[in-house]
């Protein structure tokens, strides 16, 4: 086994909390019934098909605020709203009654690659502790980010408590390290949501630093360490535009109170085509928050309308929809397609990440997203969408604090207990693509397949050199592309392609591809926003800039193979 020692920032962290209760969707029926007329315990129980001990729990919180009274008439005791209780009934939400705590824990943020772990979760050494000649790998990072997504789910928080809208506040600031051991690909000191980027530095870091950070440790039988489960299926992979547009159509339809769109771009004609859904959404109750990346697309020729043409699109809408589907003004600086709602079936977050510019596209391209009911995703993807939406200082925008409200209320859907599910998830963000090309490299035993829509000069390194020696273990490797980058020159584009083409990699050019993947074997895909042919994830981009969800398990070529060889695209040529 291998001891290696990661460098960290350790830093005490104090953060803001509601604490107190919050009204229930039961407690809120039960109050605009008793504002309309008066009833019995058990006619309520028959109205909402709840159990009439739960009625009477939630019968007597109300009467606590003072919103129900009750009265003893013949049928029993009958309750009924009060002249403030009739006010409160009018609210969209109810007030919560809480009241405001500060709460102390100590973060941690690694200098591999600035993830930010909780303390409790590392082995630390400071500087003085550590053994002679220890294998202490070099700090890349020397600053880091507050606004981090991921912070917040790091956060400790009771049943009954609820993130403030302020940012945590960060003093006393260390230099430890964190004493990772490492064993063939496992590695043992980190927690299972550390970044595949951070996972990749640790082994290569071992293989060089090979026998001199080798002690003999007792070490426990592998495990699926990813702490995100789900099962994936034919309807969890989309592929193709109308698959996408019927995505977004379900996601409307289905929700029970709250859809999230985050798109890289936004066009007044295709926002034009939502506009029904929109409505249609907002009479049931549902909000929708629009969300967009960037002003400027690089790739492509013309201007993209100001946001202010999007936001009149959106004034035709009635007067009870455009107080609930809201247009962000900020730009979240992000490449990111995801789709994110509450089913009103089971209560479950499903999250979307893929491809589709949702509030942009036309849907005639060839896209791909995964769709994911892991609560704990949905958790760490709503952290990085609110972390988007904070200004440098001053305070939090109308978005984020809605944003920040529904974080709050996804969270208590986390179960203490494992995710379950016969596919284990990994989030990629940024850096994670180039690691997440490397380990196919390395655990492919027949076939990896990429595809995405550009090809560009970045290809070089983070593609075709590790994709080159896959050929040299013997691995089959197929490239599809649609188009190569407008900063190429076309009419000399393939001959130089050719030039820089490892031998035995194949590479077809697929009309209207806009998806992106990454397929190896039969039981690994990664489905992102990320175009792994032409994209540079660098540290001067928007933290969460790039998106995507990789999935392990059984099955996995076979559904995107069929779904793609519909579309005209044979990942077995």
């Amino acid at each position: 086994m291998n001891i290696l020692f990661v460098p960290l920032y350790r830093l005490a962290t104090s953060y803001v909390v509601s604490v107190g209760r919050r009204w229930s969707v039961l407690e809120q029926l039960l109050l605009i019934e008793l504002s309309i007329r008066r009833g019995t315990t058990a006619e309520l129980a028959e109205k909402t098909a709840v159990p009439g001990r739960l009625v009477m729990e939630a019968l007597i919180n109300l009467l606590r605020a003072g919103w129900i009274e009750v009265r003893a008439t013949d049928k029993g005791a009958v309750f009924t709203a009060t002249p403030i209780g009739k006010v409160r009934a009018a609210d969209e939400i109810l007030p919560d009654q809480t009241q405001r705590a500060i709460r102390y824990t100590s973060l941690c943020v690694e200098r591999l690659t600035g993830t930010w772990i909780r303390a409790d979760e590392l082995d630390v050494v400071y500087e003085n502790d550590l053994p002679l000649n220890a294998a202490c790998l070099d700090a890349k990072v020397h600053t880091f980010s507050m606004l981090d997504g991921d912070v917040r789910s790091l956060l400790t928080l009771q049943s009954d408590e609820g993130l403030e809208p302020v940012e945590p506040s960060f003093q006393n600031l260390s230099k430890p390290y964190a004493r990772i051991a490492v064993s063939l690909d496992r590695i043992e000191g980190i927690p299972a949501r550390a970044p595949l980027a951070l996972k990749r530095i640790i082994l290569d870091a071992a293989d060089i630093f090979g026998d001199a950070t080798k002690h003999e440790v007792a070490i426990s039988e592998a495990k699926d360490q990813s702490p995100l489960h789900d099962d994936i299926g034919p309807n969890e992979v989309i592929v193709g535009g109308p698959a996408h547009r019927a995505l977004v159509e379900s996601a409307l339809r289905s929700a029970h109170s709250h859809v999230v769109i985050h798109s890289c771009f936004i066009d007044p004609q295709a926002l034009r085509g939502l506009l029904p859904l929109f409505e249609e959404a907002a009479r049931r109750g549902v909000y929708v928050d629009l969300l967009w990346g960037l002003r400027e697309k690089t790739e492509t020729s013309g201007d993209i309308a100001p946001i202010a043409h999007s936001q009149k699109v959106l004034a035709s809408l009635s007067e009870t929809a455009r107080s609930r589907v809201q247009l962000s003004p900020i730009s979240s600086g992000s490449h990111a397609k995801i789709l994110m709602y509450d089913d009103r079936q089971t209560g479950e977050w499903l999250t979307c990440i893929g491809s589709c510019n949702f509030l942009s596209s036309l849907f005639t391209s060839i896209e791909l997203s995964i769709v994911a009911r892991s609560q704990r995703l949905a958790v760490r993807i709503l952290g990085n969408l609110i972390a988007a939406q904070l200004p440098a200082s001053g305070s939090w925008s109308p978005t984020a604090r809605r944003l920040n409200r529904l974080w709050d209320r996804v969270r208590t859907l986390v179960s203490a207990e494992p995710e379950v599910g016969s596919h284990s998830l990994t989030l990629l963000s940024d850096r994670d693509h180039y690691a997440c090309v490397t380990t196919a490299r390395d655990l492919a035993k027949r076939e990896i397949d990429i595809g995405c829509d550009l090809f560009g000069l970045a290809a070089k390194t983070s593609v075709l050199v590790p994709m080159g020696r896959a050929v040299e273990l013997g691995r089959k490797v197929r490239l599809y592309y649609h188009r190569p980058s407008k900063f190429l020159d076309n009419t000399t584009w393939d001959d130089e392609l050719s030039r820089i083409l490892p031998q035995g990699i194949d590479v077809s050019r697929i009309p209207n591809l806009h998806g992106k993947f990454l397929l190896w074997d039969d039981d690994n895909l990664a489905i992102t926003s990320f175009n792994w042919l032409a994209t540079v994830a660098t540290e001067t981009r928007w933290r969460g800039a790039e998106f995507g969800l990789l999935a392990t398990g059984p099955g996995l070529r076979t559904i995107l193979s069929e779904k793609l060889r519909a579309l005209g695209l044979d990942l077995s040529n």
